[in-house]
This record gives C-alpha cells, sequence and structure tokens, in this order.
C-alpha cells in the first residue's frame, strides 16, 4: 500500500538546472511522489520536453557554479510563492518520506550536517530555507559568493542570526538529510553522486545512470559512487557503471582498468554474490 503523501503545501519544491534536465526530472518526480507541494518549479534557460506538473521558468544562462551561487544568494527569492523552499540538484531527492519531521519548518535553514567544518549545518545541494531567509539574503552585499552554503552557514551567519535568522541544530539536520555519509538511522532526503549505492538498487540505478553523460561518469563523484558500490558487495553494478565510463584521460582509464580488475576478481571468487 502507498504511504499518504506528506502536506507541503506551504513549501515550494524549486530545481535551478540548465545542465541536466532529465536529471533534474527524475529528482522533482522522486520528491513529488513523497509529498505534495505548493508548485513545482524547474528554472533553467532552456525549455524542455517536460510534464505540465513541472513548471518552466525562464532564468538567464547559468554558465558556472559561481553563478550558481550568486543566483541563489540574490535571485532565488523572486520565483517561488511558498513559506519555504526545499531546494534540490539534480543529484538530490527526498528518500525516505516517513522521516518528515514537521519541526524542520521551525528553522530558516536546515541541510546535511558537514563534518570538519567550523559550523554543522549545513549542505545546501538538499536544503530547506525560509522566505524569511531568502529575503534577508536579497538585501545583503557579497564579497564572495561561492559555495553559497558555506556564505550562509558560515561566512555570513553571524550577521544573518542577528537579523533573526535560525539555523537548525545538527542532530534534526541529520535526520533531515545526509551528504558526507548516511546516518544511523534514515534521513529524509539526501545529496550527492557518490551516495547514490544508498539510494537506489541496480534496476533503477542503471536506468538512472543511462541518462547521465560521459562527464558526469568520468567525474570524481562517478569515482566515488564505483567504490561505494564495490564496498558494500555491489560488485556487478560496479563493474557495469565502469563499462559505462571507460575513456576519459590516461589516468581516468588508467583506474577504470585497475576498479574493473577488482570487480572481475571478486566476480571469479565470489560466483553466488
Amino acid at each position: 500500500m502507498t504511504a499518504p503523501k506528506i502536506d507541503l503545501r506551504n513549501v515550494s519544491l524549486v530545481c535551478v538546472e540548465t545542465r541536466y534536465p532529465e536529471l533534474a526530472r527524475y529528482a522533482l518526480d522522486r520528491c513529488l511522489a513523497a509529498a505534495e507541494f505548493k508548485e513545482c518549479l524547474l528554472l533553467s534557460a532552456t525549455r524542455h520536453d517536460l510534464p505540465d506538473y513541472i513548471q518552466q521558468v525562464p532564468i538567464a544562462p547559468i554558465d558556472s557554479v559561481e553563478a550558481y551561487s550568486a543566483f541563489m544568494l540574490r535571485d532565488i527569492g523572486r520565483y517561488f510563492n511558498g513559506e519555504h523552499v526545499l531546494i534540490v540538484q539534480w543529484d538530490s531527492f527526498i528518500l525516505h518520506g516517513e522521516q518528515w519531521d514537521p519541526d524542520f519548518l521551525n528553522y530558516d535553514y536546515i541541510g546535511a550536517p558537514w563534518e570538519h567544518r567550523p559550523v554543522a549545518v549545513g549542505n545546501g545541494g538538499f536544503s530547506l530555507r525560509s522566505r524569511r531567509l531568502v529575503d534577508a539574503l536579497a538585501t545583503m552585499q557579497f564579497d564572495q559568493v561561492h559555495p553559497e552554503d558555506h556564505v550562509i552557514c558560515e561566512l555570513r551567519r553571524d550577521e544573518l542570526e542577528a537579523r533573526g535568522i535560525i539555523f537548525a541544530p545538527p542532530a534534526l539536520a541529520a535526520r533531515f538529510a545526509f551528504e558526507a555519509r548516511p546516518h544511523a538511522t534514515p534521513s529524509f532526503g539526501f545529496h550527492g553522486l557518490f551516495n547514490f549505492h544508498h539510494a537506489l538498487p541496480d534496476p533503477a540505478l542503471d536506468a538512472w545512470l543511462a541518462m547521465c553523460s560521459q562527464a558526469t561518469l568520468r567525474s570524481g563523484e562517478a569515482r566515488r559512487l564505483i567504490r561505494g558500490l564495490y564496498h558494500t558487495g555491489r560488485h556487478a553494478m560496479a563493474l557495469r557503471l565502469l563499462r559505462r565510463r571507460y575513456g576519459g584521460t590516461a589516468s581516468q582509464k588508467a583506474e577504470t582498468l585497475r576498479l574493473a580488475g577488482r570487480c572481475l576478481w571478486h566476480r571469479l571468487t565470489h560466483p553466488s554474490l
């Protein structure tokens, strides 16, 4: 029996994506399967062949990560209508809808906790932000804009807190999302290509990877995903991803061959796996 959707009709679901519309749609669809939002917006410089329930909003081209950060700090508030906004990227989505806690909405910013950083909260790739925070950011001047979550949560945190902005505590943020690695108990959502072995079984991961570009498959994040698959015993899946990403620089090809050799050895020595 399908679990009832979470009532988030005061929250806007927003993805700002100009590179991977198919992956953005996947992330939005996963979120929409778990919750009822006020609106679902894809902000992009080009129009894509997407269903009507995803509102496509034209924006100026965003051609760098720095430009993305500047947009998120200065401009995002002009495009959504909710009291809060759930920001997702192409590699983040709701994973365990049953872990939603209404207490999340009592904070102006909540994202996956960081490890080994001066402040713990938190990652912006899957984050919940209040209208109050977004409006406050729009009135501020920034000498540094990237990474935008670092600017919000570390560089300008004191100023924002002086304005009454409240950041979620690490324990609650861990229940909201994970990025560096999963927590002891399930989180509501996650961020990071390197975490997809925690999010998708083999058939779904195969289908998702088929939508990825070679640049994505050859990225450092994909390499971390392969290692995650390998270390969790999903050797056949790791090998299929390795075959997809063969190519690139000489060092990338060499690493692919090394990892492929390890996976093949496990398949030969553990044929039942």
